[in-house]
């Protein structure tokens, strides 16, 4: 069965969990994944209440909330960070001044990466949403997401897996499941069209298909910088070693 659920106006929506664990047990259910969620119809929000989400981790920072805001109900725990303030986002920045050759493109996405961790905005939700899985009750959903729910949700849930237990192989091949889980035969022109109209700039096809998909070695660059999983979530992150050993515990199916 496709991990990945279809909605109207959402993308790159799926599972991550029911990944084989640690000890023998399997990650549990109802740990999401996404893009934002702005353009939720009305049907989309109808089907994500069946999934019982109680807590989202949005990692996106203020700007890109205010430019594109959720429109959740009530009665859900919303985890995000105010640290970066408005500041325009590094991809916006990039979007207006940088190299958008296909190389360019690959470049600022390495060196995203080596950024990624180190961000205190980043560190904050990541802290946060680890916090919760220590105690989120397995009949609720939880769902992380930031722009396309890629780049910062994909380190968030790799480093999920890794404290559960998961094996690299599949905490990559969970990653890289965007490059197939999103439509980019669609989705190039849209946002093409959006770079046009936003920066006045136009940017090839490949360069596009780069800077909307993922890449092992970017993942790598990730976990280069952060080395050991367990010290980054101590040390960086700040959680406790019985605060580790409950996400470790409640992130496996009992």
């Amino acid at each position: 069965m496709s991990r990945v659920i279809e909605f109207e106006g959402i993308r790159n929506f799926r599972h991550f969990g029911d990944y084989a664990g640690r000890d023998g047990a399997r990650v549990r259910a109802g740990l999401y994944r996404s893009g934002h969620f702005h353009g939720a119809s009305d049907s989309d929000k109808a089907k994500l209440e069946t999934l019982n989400i109680s807590v989202v981790a949005d990692m996106r920072r203020p700007r890109e909330r205010e430019n594109e805001p959720s429109s959740w109900g009530e009665g859900l725990r919303i985890l995000e960070s105010d640290i970066a303030g408005h500041a325009e986002p590094p991809h916006m920045r990039f979007l207006r001044t940088g190299d958008m050759s296909a190389k360019g493109v690959r470049d600022f996405m390495r060196a995203t990466y080596r950024r990624l961790p180190r961000e205190k905005g980043n560190q904050e939700v990541f802290a946060a949403g680890l916090r919760e899985l220590a105690t989120h009750g397995s009949d609720e959903g939880f769902v992380v997401h930031c722009a396309a729910g890629k780049d910062r949700t994909g380190l968030f849930c790799a480093l999920a897996l890794s404290l559960a237990g998961a094996s690299r192989e599949d905490i990559y091949d969970d990653y890289l499941m965007t490059n197939t889980a999103v439509d980019y035969d669609t989705l190039v022109p849209l946002i093409h069209k959006r770079i046009e109209d936003t920066y006045g700039r136009s940017v090839e096809e490949a360069a596009m298909r780069v800077f909307l998909g993922v890449d092992a070695d970017y993942l790598d660059e990730a976990f280069d910088e952060i080395g050991s999983v367990e010290s980054y979530v101590s040390d960086a992150l700040g959680l406790k070693p019985d605060e580790i050993n409950a996400v470790r515990a409640n992130l496996l199916a009992r």
